[in-house]
């Protein structure tokens, strides 16, 4: 989506006041990435948040709207459309797939109990980097829900795990306050945290004022957008206009792009 300089400033102007929580007196520099592997991981950082909503939806569905009992987490297996929500069971030593949702493009399968219990190695280590990650996430700032993503890391042979602020509120846009880790990669040790944004951007939504254009944040903990405002740009549908440093920046969908002024 293109939208011209003067709609950019109107956004920037004028769209509904956000909420901000408190700004750290002097916010870390995050490990900045090429704007490919951005891109990159912002897609996939959606396409698995989405997949482990809906099959998260569909195993309430079958056990009428309560967690069954014993269960421990979920990891997601797969990439890009084609991925499986892995629910597991028991803990420490014990922990074993317990049930199985296959999501295509979006949309879960029926709920089936795991033919083969025995977690591998590499499905062991992704759920202890997921919850080394949340052990280390320090005093929650912007919300009391986060949503976790464990990704391959494509820089080594360690995790990257994401904690993705949230919210179950409809009329709220949770625009910053997640954060990313480099995990090792048998799962135990925070190798790098970083905090994606100094401050917490949750943005009210009226709909008696209007659909809005697009959303507009800014940035100062590295010199161009990370993968969590393609994220977002996915998750809303809406474009997201980063200003950072002394540029300004669309994010559309996957798709980021340095707007001119």
């Amino acid at each position: 989506m293109r939208v011209a300089a003067g709609l950019i400033a109107a956004l920037i102007l004028l769209a509904p006041a956000a909420t901000g929580a408190a700004q750290d007196a002097a916010p870390t520099p995050v490990e900045a990435w090429p704007l490919a592997k951005v891109q990159r991981l912002g897609q996939a950082l959606y396409d698995q948040d989405i997949a482990a909503a809906r099959g998260t939806d569909a195993l309430l569905a079958r056990f009428n709207g309560q967690p069954p009992p014993g269960l421990a987490g979920w990891i997601v297996v797969g990439e890009g459309r084609n991925q499986t929500v892995r629910f597991l069971a028991g803990e420490g030593d014990g922990l074993r797939a317990a049930w199985d949702i296959p999501v295509r493009n979006g949309r879960a399968g029926a709920v089936v109990e795991a033919t083969d219990s025995v977690l591998p190695p590499d499905q062991q280590a992704m759920f202890r980097a997921r919850t080394t990650a949340a052990g280390a996430i320090g005093p929650l700032r912007c919300t009391p829900r986060y949503n976790a993503v464990v990704l391959d890391d494509p820089d080594s042979d360690g995790w990257l795990v994401w904690l993705l602020a949230s919210t179950n509120q409809s009329n709220q846009l949770i625009l910053t306050g997640h954060y990313r880790f480099r995990i090792s990669a048998d799962g135990t040790q925070v190798l790098r945290r970083d905090q994606l944004s100094a401050t917490c951007i949750i943005q009210t939504v009226d709909p008696a004022q209007g659909q809005l254009a697009g959303l507009t944040v800014s940035h100062i903990v590295s010199p161009q957008p990370v993968e969590t405002h393609v994220f977002t740009s996915l998750l809303y549908r809406l474009p997201v206009y980063v200003v950072a440093g002394d540029k300004l920046y669309g994010v559309e969908g996957a798709r980021i792009r340095e707007v001119r002024r």
